[in-house]
């Protein structure tokens, strides 16, 4: 064997001696000294369930199963075994991961002050990455959530990140005095809850502190049109959200068709919109929704709902869906609550063709209301009050017959 050989095969297995090294370390020794440093750093009793090292995906040390007394825990702590992690390790770590981490809302606003650096003795966190943390708060919690969290030196926070599972949507918050200054931006996102509305575009900002979130701003684009309002959130009592959004030019076909696909109507909506949400958590915030929109959609038609076809008979008529119904304007009030929709105020007006009345939708798509419909030529004018009934998706139209003063089988003359 050449004398080179020899070389390599030794300096081979001194580096595999070094790389195991690390592996075999008994590192629960050293658990006891961890969490007596780690309970008098955060001021809460802190107990970690074993501690090991891996070089899989890359070199780091794990801690898991760390508990905070009642106020939280974490299920993994990584620490990543780099150069700067090394060259620092005694006043400086960073990229540190928590994940699966729990924490009380009162415990997770502290933290910048538990985790504050006695100079010269403490290590500073430059960084943290969170990975499906959940607050928990009085009632419900928010998570779980992912993103980095950057410290000062002095251990205040300088910015927090937070992205959602596909990183469409990410939340930035910075510190202001007692309060944080969130920034929002999302990217075709969809609105929880059962009609989920799709944002193309979002931007928000607002003031967040211990009681909720005060979004003083709202931009985004929403079915090709700007869509601009404001928003509070207060999670102190119960989980409730309100505010309120306008709309010039929305395409309202795409809006409609979250609801029903076969009775829609098309065109472009004007609307101005408050809303307002409650429950006992944030998973149960958005179940029960109450929406009042006033609107007025400008050219367009009623698919699967014709009210011009009874106008043109004065004997009583039942039409099941179908056809279609063209106007240049449709306004009125909607407003949705648990389930319930109310149509008020209805006026749709199509030149010589006029129509007005109220419609209702409960739980079930069942229908019900009463719509007047006119159609007027000169000194011609024909009435048709209708019944409407059925359900959202087959809609039944009944007419007692057309009414046109002082005339009889002359009702169809104008079509």
């Amino acid at each position: 064997m050449s004398a080179l050989k020899k070389v390599l095969i030794t300096l081979a297995a001194l580096a595999a001696l070094i790389a195991a090294i690390p592996l075999l370390i008994p590192y629960d020794n050293y658990k006891s000294d961890l969490e007596r440093a780690m309970s008098a750093r955060l001021e809460s009793k802190v107990t970690v369930g074993n501690i090991h090292f891996s070089y899989e995906p890359k070199p780091q040390l794990a801690l898991n199963d760390v508990r905070f007394g009642d106020d939280g825990n974490i299920g993994t702590v990584l620490v990543p075994i780099t150069l700067k992690n090394l060259l620092n390790f005694r006043s400086q770590l960073t990229d540190v991961s928590l994940q699966n981490a729990s924490f009380k809302q009162a415990f997770a606003l502290s933290l910048p002050g538990r985790l504050k650096p006695n100079p010269g003795r403490d290590i500073h966190f430059a960084s943290l990455k969170l990975v499906d943390l959940n607050v928990q708060l009085q009632h419900g919690a928010i998570g779980p959530l992912s993103g980095v969290v950057k410290l000062n030196p002095d251990g205040t926070f300088k910015e927090i990140t937070v992205t959602d599972s596909d990183e469409r949507a990410q939340l930035k918050a910075k510190p202001l005095d007692d309060k944080f200054e969130l920034e929002f931006e999302a990217r075709n996102w969809v609105l929880p809850g059962a009609y989920a509305a799709r944002f193309e575009q979002l931007n928000m900002s607002g003031i967040a502190d211990r009681d909720g979130i005060l979004i003083d701003s709202i931009n985004g684009i929403l079915y090709g049109s700007a869509a601009i309002g404001q928003a509070q959130l207060n999670w102190n009592e119960g989980w409730k959200l309100t505010g309120s959004l306008q709309t010039r030019s929305m395409q309202v076909e795409p809006l409609i068709m979250l609801a029903s696909p076969t009775t829609r109507a098309t065109g472009r909506m004007a609307a101005s919109a408050t809303f307002a949400f409650a429950g006992d958590s944030y998973e149960t915030l958005f179940k029960q929704p109450h929406f009042e929109l006033k609107f007025t959609v400008n050219d367009g038609n009623l698919h699967n709902f014709d009210i011009v076809t009874p106008l043109k008979s004065q004997n009583p008529s039942v039409l099941q869906r179908g056809g279609q119904t063209r106007f240049d304007t449709l306004s009125g009030d909607y407003v949705y609550d648990n389930g319930q929709v109310a149509l008020q105020n209805l006026v749709l007006n199509s030149g010589k063709f006029t129509a007005g009345g109220n419609l209702a939708i409960d739980a079930a798509r069942k229908l019900s209301g009463r719509v007047n419909a006119k159609l007027a030529s000169g000194v011609i004018v024909i009435n048709a009050p209708l019944s409407i009934g059925g359900t959202l998706d087959a809609p039944e139209i009944r007419s007692a017959g057309a009414y046109k003063p002082g005339g009889n089988s002359d009702t169809t003359r104008i079509f």
